[in-house]
């Protein structure tokens, strides 16, 4: 006699059954796919089943995001505009626990948009939709979430949305997540983001200390390293689960002129007192 199976476990199925079916293009059951993981993740949530809601999240996220992602690049961005309205932080007291999927696909989008078309032509949605995310936050929490905001630097200079008047509202509150997004501004427009720079480590919110390793450090220091990790041999690791640079065939290039002002501005900052006679920007990095 066969054991009657948990409700838990056939959802699982039907999960793997609607993702199988959305990787040969049926858009609605991608739309049962992501219904199904909300589902299953905030069921795990009310329960307290940590193990099992880490376990769906691992099993599933980089196949989810995949499929989708597979479906905008042909679909358009109609397709996730459509997700973001269904599951929009607006609509709940607590983000949906699809936010990072979402953030990872409007992120491809964001960043492909930018650099084959330029930035009039980034959906407002999209942006409005990292901005309503950066609003609602309190407090510490949502690791994931915060780190999947990071391109939303790749918004800078958008005519209709200020990704810059954003950042600059949360760099007394936020800097760690501040420096995050600006490191993407650098890839996405250097000199928009080295600009933004300057008024940030000369506002007086900014002026801070901050605790860092086994001591302390001051604000302007702190966000000199966006730039740095623009210039590191580091490749950026968000969004999750893509290698943005290699497929898209971008290399960062960080202009003389812009060199020039951030020299500048570790020169004014008293910053240069703790680095070599031959440092480069790179040497900034934490």
């Amino acid at each position: 006699m066969t054991a009657d199976r948990r409700p838990e476990e056939i959802e699982i199925d039907r999960l793997d059954q609607q993702l199988a079916t959305a990787e040969t293009g049926d858009m609605n059951a991608l739309t049962k796919a992501v219904a199904t993981y909300e589902t299953q993740l905030a069921t795990a949530h009310e329960k307290g089943e940590s193990d099992r809601y880490r376990g769906i999240s691992r099993a599933y996220q980089e196949q989810l995001i995949t499929v989708l992602d597979d479906a905008t690049q042909t679909e358009g961005w109609e397709l996730v505009e459509d997700f973001l309205d269904a599951y929009h932080p607006d609509t709940a007291d607590k983000f949906p626990h699809v936010t990072t999927i979402l953030q990872n696909v409007t992120s491809r989008y964001l960043i492909r948009t930018r650099l084959s078309a330029g930035i009039d032509s980034v959906p407002v949605s999209a942006l409005t939709f990292f901005s309503s995310i950066l609003d609602q936050f309190e407090g510490d929490g949502y690791d994931f979430i915060r780190e999947a905001l990071h391109p939303y630097g790749w918004g800078i200079g958008h005519p209709d949305h200020s990704v810059a008047d954003d950042i600059h509202q949360y760099a007394s509150s936020s800097l760690p997540l501040v420096n995050a997004i600006l490191e993407h501004a650098f890839y996405a427009d250097q000199h928009s983001a080295v600009e933004l720079l300057e008024e940030l480590v000369n506002d007086e919110s900014v002026q801070q200390t901050l605790p860092y390793r086994s001591g302390k450090i001051s604000g302007p220091r702190y966000l000199l390293d966006a730039p740095a990790g623009a210039v590191s041999d580091f490749d950026p690791t968000v969004p999750r689960y893509w290698e943005w640079q290699e497929e898209l065939d971008h290399e960062f290039v960080l202009d003389e002129d812009v060199e020039t002002q951030i020299r500048e501005i570790v020169a004014e900052q008293g910053v240069g007192d703790e680095l070599s006679s031959d440092w480069e920007i790179a040497d900034l990095t934490l």
